[in-house]
């Protein structure tokens, strides 16, 4: 095997249970779309089908929550994403509950409904002030004055905070959930599943949880942002310990002796200074090693870092070995997490190929073999 993932499936419990004492007697939604943040559906969900510390899945699609659904039929699945009318049909038929997102949304939901001998189960999206998906407050109390639903049952109430996490300044956040506390008083929410926490307020307000909280990236051993750990060390005076899931390897596919002056990949973005060890690696950009790392990242090879040198290929690119011994074919490289005493932190790379953390992730080739330790 030249490149594959390795899942830390004692981290991911880890860092699940460490939400669970967060809320308590909360439920927890666990978000496993964009292919379980780029860690493997699959495989993330199998560790955990048999962990009680959380109620639902998240997901983004129907296909998402179908395959959830082949590997843990004992958890309810929430599709967070937009539906087309096929999909939500199915959805219907399949007992899945998913979000309505519109006034029109919720019309055609009633209609599908309709066809079946089962009642659809929404959560209504409330729009508090991220502009997406979500219905306005004053539409939602609007349309339930004069309408009843036949074909559909609501499960849930929820809305999204739009600026939580990448600020130390929540007065936004705060605005938003005093729009959804002026709903709820309006609206009948009584038995419904209200929710608005992700990650980020998880860790820092007690007072977003409501009925569920929903654990995205955290889970997955990342904080979501330098901000929120700012905030979070401030406000507890203490730490909370995440661990990361997920671990990128490769091997070495070749050992090149270079002279000094020869020009290295694509562009010749860089040459030898001295006499060179080179290293050609069989991971690209196609497998989410983003191209924006070239020349100014690293890896780690027999415990020791090893700089990129050169732009990032599609299927490969080159490190510089000179100063460590003994580097042959085959080698075992780190591109993400641990080698003896030394790390490679997904948010250094992400911070280095200028996003977060979040997409760095998700992006990862989901044909990578993932391999669960």
């Amino acid at each position: 095997m030249k490149n594959w993932i390795e899942l830390n499936s004692e981290n991911l419990r880890h860092n699940l249970s460490v939400f669970k004492n967060l809320a308590k007697e909360k439920k927890i939604l666990f978000t496993v779309k964009a292919n379980a943040y780029g860690h493997g559906l699959r495989e993330i969900v199998g560790i955990t089908k048999d962990i009680d510390s959380f109620d639902y899945y998240g997901v983004d699609s129907l296909s998402e929550a179908l395959e959830v659904k082949k590997i843990d039929e004992g958890k309810n699945i929430l599709i967070l994403g937009w539906l087309d009318e096929k999909d939500l049909t199915e959805a219907i038929k399949s007992e899945i509950e998913f979000v309505i997102p519109s006034i029109e949304f919720l019309l055609r939901a009633e209609d599908a409904g309709s066809g079946s001998e089962l009642k659809g189960l929404a959560h209504l999206k409330v729009e508090t002030g991220t502009s997406r998906l979500g219905i306005r407050p004053e539409d939602l109390l609007e349309f339930f004055k004069t309408n009843q639903l036949n074909n559909i049952e609501i499960k849930g109430i929820y809305s999204h905070f739009a600026n939580i996490e990448d600020t130390t300044d929540h007065t936004f956040a705060m605005e938003q959930l005093n729009k959804f506390h002026k709903l709820l008083k309006e609206f009948k929410s009584e038995g419904l599943i209200r929710h608005f926490s992700c990650s980020a307020s998880a860790l820092l307000f007690p007072e977003t949880y409501f009925d569920m909280v929903r654990v995205g990236i955290s889970a997955y051993g990342f904080w979501p942002s330098k901000q929120t750990y700012v905030s979070f060390t401030e406000k507890n005076g203490k730490k909370i310990e995440l661990k990361p899931v997920l671990s990128l390897k490769s091997r070495v596919a070749q050992v090149k002796k270079l002279d000094i002056g020869t020009p290295v990949s694509y562009g010749l973005t860089y040459k030898t200074y001295a006499k060179s060890v080179m290293v050609v690696i069989p991971v690209g950009y196609y497998d989410g090693y983003d191209r924006k790392l070239s020349n100014i990242s690293n890896v780690l090879i027999n415990g020791k870092t090893a700089p990129v040198r050169g732009r990032i290929c599609m299927n490969m690119f080159i490190a510089d070995v000179t100063h460590i011994e003994s580097v042959e074919e085959s080698d075992v490289v780190t591109i993400i997490g641990k080698d003896a005493g030394e790390e490679i932190l997904v948010d250094n790379l992400a911070e280095l190929a200028g996003t977060i953390n979040y997409e760095f992730v998700s992006r990862l080739n989901p044909l990578l073999p993932r391999i669960i330790i």
